[in-house]
């Protein structure tokens, strides 16, 4: 299929509190790491992406289709944000999407999508553990030296019925459509499996404050909020940049039938803890 132009707005709002209680690059902590002040998650720039991707791709995309991308500037709240999908000039069935500040033209994420299986589809390195587990009674701290690689993480069991979908549309991506929040198992938005990948980490680890620098999305099958779902991981390479280790985790989601639904590849820059006053 050929990739149709397409194209929304959205304006950005600040993160709930427990996402900048779990990472002070979301609130005001933020200017001590050099932003402008809190920056929103890329969770939800990313999930504010998808109204233009499912115009261009159709709701397909959803059940089996993919997503590359890298966040190379920072969204602040109140930012106005445009998306744009065209598809490719080398092919035309893959689409090119940016997402900019409209007030300034800041290039807040940029990167291909496409149905069916991505050319990369093959590279994720998965857990063999996915058997949840409870979380950790006691979660060691990881300084920037520690970060592992090369290894499972514990797998964890996360609630997710039609009330959490709603939920989770109402307090963070703010957006109506019947798809996500109808019925008694909506269509899980493409956000909600995005935003597992930091509480992953944290279910057996505490970490100073990270930055969603890129991203990798496989859909697999219809993912619906029909129940709980398992998320099992494994830490991949850690590569060292300008000092600051930026980490790659591979997760598979696997939904309450049994039905692997998702892979995603998520590089965080982890960042050092804030001096303290």
């Amino acid at each position: 299929m050929t990739v149709v132009p397409a194209s929304c707005s959205r304006q950005a709002v600040a993160d709930p509190p427990e996402v900048s209680a779990a990472n002070p690059v979301h609130d005001e902590s933020a200017t001590g790491y050099g932003y402008a002040g809190g920056i929103v998650a890329g969770i939800h720039t990313y999930g504010w992406m998808v109204p233009a991707i499912l115009d261009s791709l159709g709701e397909r995309w959803l059940s089996h289709g993919w997503s590359e991308f890298r966040l190379p500037r920072p969204v602040y709240a109140q930012d106005e944000l445009l998306t744009e999908v065209h598809p490719s000039p080398d092919d035309p069935s893959i689409g090119l999407i940016t997402q900019t500040v409209v007030s300034d033209g800041r290039v807040t994420i940029e990167g291909k999508v496409g149905l069916g299986d991505a050319p990369w589809r093959n590279d994720f390195h998965l857990p063999e553990q996915r058997s949840p587990v409870p979380e950790a009674d006691h979660r060691p701290f990881l300084g920037l030296d520690e970060i592992p690689s090369d290894l499972d993480y514990p797998a964890m069991s996360v609630s997710f019925d039609a009330g959490d979908a709603r939920t989770w549309m109402t307090e963070r991506i703010h957006d109506d459509d019947p798809l996500w929040i109808t019925g008694d198992a909506p269509a899980a938005h493409p956000s909600w499996v995005l935003g597992q990948m930091t509480p992953l980490i944290r279910h057996s680890y505490r970490m100073p404050a990270g930055v969603h620098a890129s991203g990798r999305v496989q859909h697999l099958s219809p993912f619906k909020a029909s129940g709980p779902v398992t998320v099992a991981g494994r830490w991949g390479e850690v590569a060292h940049r300008k000092g600051k280790p930026w980490s790659t985790s591979d997760a598979v989601f696997i939904d309450s039938e049994g039905t692997e639904v998702a892979l995603v590849r998520q590089v965080a820059v982890i960042l050092p803890p804030l001096p303290r006053d």
